[in-house]
């Protein structure tokens, strides 16, 4: 008689144990609605052979942030040939050009995505200035700044057709309600490493003022992942700028702008100056002379989170990881004006 309640009780048990890991694993899944991974500066090195064999395994897309082969033109085609042999050739491997891809360099963005097309149904000008949504939760916008393709500067000034373009795009994400703003390109602005500010000031006041939510970019052969700005100013640090330094790994949508530069996939690094004047927009780093590891940035992405690794796949033994996670609202088109700092007029090098 006695264990009739015992059966009784197990069986409740056993049901509610049943109900939350059903919870759970719905949960799980709900989580992670897809996975990318993105980073810069490839060569056709074991390096880079190590990166993308790892990358393709378990992400659905991956965002080549520039600087590819480091070849002639004219053997584009062969570098296409390395590359599908990792990650095969219907895997999205979405192009953008950097400053070795462009006119009279190492190696033709146009060549590229001839034998590296698009896979995403992006509208624009694939390799150069082009958008595409991905399962309705994210915009990735892909921008070729300071660069000149076919003999077109792409320079993203305040009023003109690029800045215009770039502008409304993230404005049109927000309005559909996509969740995430994701915006890819090669050159930097704010580094710790070797390069200069090469974008220029307007493109960067747009990024920041428009709460882009994170900003990738390669160019320099490093990594760094910035603190959540609200602002910043070429060649010295302002802490006002800060809207969360970035020290627990998380961050909150809308708050301000996160920057990753990955350059570190398969080239050589270089250095990192943590004495340099634009270090403290900056909470995590490495390169050549800090722990020297090559790898690639991995996202995952849902409703409610950006989850970002990095993923080492040679070298040394860094790590890193972060969260971008929604405070649950709309976030806002733009920063208040009076919190944005205008950057210095900078040279077109």
């Amino acid at each position: 008689m006695a264990l009739r309640p015992v059966s009784r009780t197990l069986g409740v048990v056993l049901t509610l144990l049943m109900t939350v890991g059903m919870a759970t694993l719905g949960a799980a899944r709900a989580e992670a609605a897809f996975t990318f991974a993105a980073a810069g500066d490839f060569n056709q090195t074991s390096e880079t052979a190590a990166s993308l064999a790892s990358a393709v395994s378990g992400t659905d897309f991956f965002l080549a942030l520039g600087d590819l082969s480091y070849g002639n033109v004219g053997e584009e085609a062969i570098w296409c040939d390395f590359v599908k042999s990792y990650v095969g050739s219907s895997y999205p491997f979405e192009l953008i050009s950097g400053n070795h891809d462009a006119d009279n360099a190492d190696g033709f963005i146009r060549n590229f995505a001839a034998c590296l097309p698009d896979h995403l149904g992006s509208t624009g000008d694939y390799g150069v200035e082009y958008y595409f949504d991905y399962q309705g939760l994210v915009r990735v916008i892909m921008i070729a700044p300071n660069l000149t393709i076919d003999g077109a500067n792409y320079e993203y000034v305040q009023g003109n057709s690029h800045y215009n373009w770039l502008s409304s795009k993230i404005d049109e994400a927000r309005a559909q309600g996509i969740k995430w703003v994701v915006v890819g390109m090669h050159k930097n602005c704010i580094t710790m490493g070797i390069k200069s500010c090469e974008i220029g000031s307007d493109l960067m006041g747009l990024l920041i003022s428009k709460r882009v939510d994170l900003v990738l970019q390669g160019h320099d052969h490093v990594y760094q992942r910035s603190k959540q700005l609200t602002c910043a100013t070429e060649g010295s640090y302002s802490a006002s700028c800060v809207a969360d330094d970035g020290a627990d790994n998380a961050y909150t949508q809308g708050a301000g702008t996160v920057f990753v530069v990955a350059g570190m996939v398969g080239t050589g690094l270089y250095t990192i100056d943590t004495g340099d004047s634009e270090a403290g927009y900056f909470t995590k780093w490495m390169g050549d002379n800090i722990n020297p590891t090559h790898g690639y940035v991995k996202f995952a992405v849902s409703q409610n989170q950006i989850s970002a690794q990095f993923v080492r796949t040679s070298g040394g033994t860094f790590s890193d990881s972060f969260t971008i996670t929604s405070s649950g609202g709309t976030p806002p088109d733009t920063i208040p004006p009076a919190v944005v700092t205008t950057l210095r007029p900078l040279t077109t090098p």
